[in-house]
């Protein structure tokens, strides 16, 4: 089996989920060429394992304008009609402006040089992970060379606008999509009609095990300081993260358990403002700001780990979660989006309303007083994950439609 995946940019920090997919199905063995609208700066990846995919990653942009032309040139000449045909289906699916009819002219262009890449390492399937700006380019793509193409719809920004309003339109063209949460599933219902709910489906994002395990192996080299409770969060710094609910919290938690720290990894463009939220609060001493760090580093921080929380305004199914419930470190989450189908509430973990900063702080005083309650909660994360968040049970069903398509074109 032939397959191409496309993102608007890869590999990312925050992607490690697709590279873990990817993985998967060459493991099932399935030939995987990997293309991306833009390369993000080889400066920027801090992980070997993104190191070795930026090498591998066929991107698309830049290109130089005469190429451009050229390309252009060459694929209208190839199939005229065809190349009209996209040119219309392109205009024909952005939102209402001026600008925004530019913008599908740029991702019509975008597209048939995605078109002309493909054409030159032939493929029987494309699939593209987010319905973003890399969607519309791999839909004009697909149209051109007439080729199947499928979807993954992750967290709140494939249903939110800008991307939302094109949904519909893009499930009635493609050949299936795959959501990694019910209630992504129940998103998409409401973009289509009922003829086209068949080919939506639930796969999950799954986590890799031997990272784990290697973090694992670690912790009997460390020496934790049992008199200080560590909370630890894993995201981007960024105002959709929710950073400020959790410091208030943490800030309320302190007044009755002063013995506590925040370690805080990642890093963004709202470190700063953070920052200066924590020394405003007064707690700058118990927070730790440890910036961007390895994927293994990650684990590594996290099994040292009292309480791991989260703080998000908006989601998928965070992968981070899935980390630290394997590795039996109990979790407080925002009761959003698929995350309660994660996280269930006083069985494996803790969930507070969305910026209920008030009802966070009251969790974790809880987690945080109560020993056998962390040990509890984090028996059963591990039990859940292993259950279902697993990179072999998560892209199973994905799979078997790559199996099922294969079989249809044979």
């Amino acid at each position: 089996m032939k397959l191409a995946y496309f993102c608007s940019e890869y590999p990312s920090r925050s992607h490690t989920f697709i590279r873990r997919e990817i993985n998967e199905i060459r493991r099932r063995g399935a030939s995987i060429d990997v293309y991306a609208l833009r390369r993000p700066k080889y400066e920027n990846l801090i992980s070997e394992l993104d190191h070795q995919e930026f090498q591998q990653t066929i991107s698309i942009l830049p290109v130089k304008p005469w190429q451009l032309l050229f390309i252009h040139g060459k694929m209208f000449f190839q199939r005229p009609l065809r190349y009209l045909h996209t040119l219309k289906t392109a205009l024909g699916h952005h939102l209402p402006g001026v600008k925004n009819t530019l913008w599908s002219l740029f991702q019509f262009a975008e597209g048939i040089l995605l078109a002309h890449h493909l054409q030159q390492k032939p493929v029987q399937h494309l699939h593209i992970h987010f319905a973003n700006a890399g969607a519309n380019v791999g839909m004009i793509a697909c149209t051109y060379l007439q080729l199947s193409w499928s979807m993954t719809l992750h967290g709140t920004s494939c249903f939110d606008y800008p991307w939302g309003p094109l949904l519909g339109s893009k499930l009635e063209k493609c050949t299936f999509a795959n959501c990694i949460s019910y209630f992504g599933l129940s998103q998409a219902f409401r973009t289509v009609g009922p003829q086209h709910w068949h080919k939506l489906f639930v796969s999950r994002c799954g986590i890799e095990l031997d990272a784990v395990n290697l973090a694992k192996s670690n912790l009997a080299d460390y020496q934790k300081d049992h008199s200080v409770i560590r909370i630890i969060s894993v995201g981007r710094l960024h105002v959709e993260k929710g950073y400020p609910v959790m410091i208030s919290a943490f800030a309320d938690a302190l007044k009755v358990l002063p013995d506590m720290e925040l370690v805080l990894l990642g890093d963004g463009p709202y470190r700063k403002e953070l920052e200066a939220y924590v020394k405003d609060k007064g707690i700058a001493d118990k927070v730790i700001f440890h910036g961007a760090v390895p994927e293994q580093t990650v684990l590594d921080e996290m099994v040292h780990a009292d309480i791991f929380a989260l703080s998000s305004f908006m989601e998928g199914i965070p992968m981070v979660l899935m980390e630290a419930m394997i590795l039996e470190v109990p979790v407080i989450a925002p009761r959003l989006a698929g995350i309660p189908e994660l996280v269930i509430d006083r069985e494996n973990g803790l969930l507070f309303d969305p910026a209920n900063s008030s009802q966070m702080a009251e969790h974790i005083v809880e987690l945080a007083k109560d020993k056998e309650k962390r040990s509890r909660y984090g028996t059963a994360g591990k039990e859940k994950v292993l259950a279902e968040f697993t990179i072999e049970k998560g892209v199973e069903k994905l799979w078997q439609r790559f199996l099922e398509l294969e079989k249809n074109k044979s």
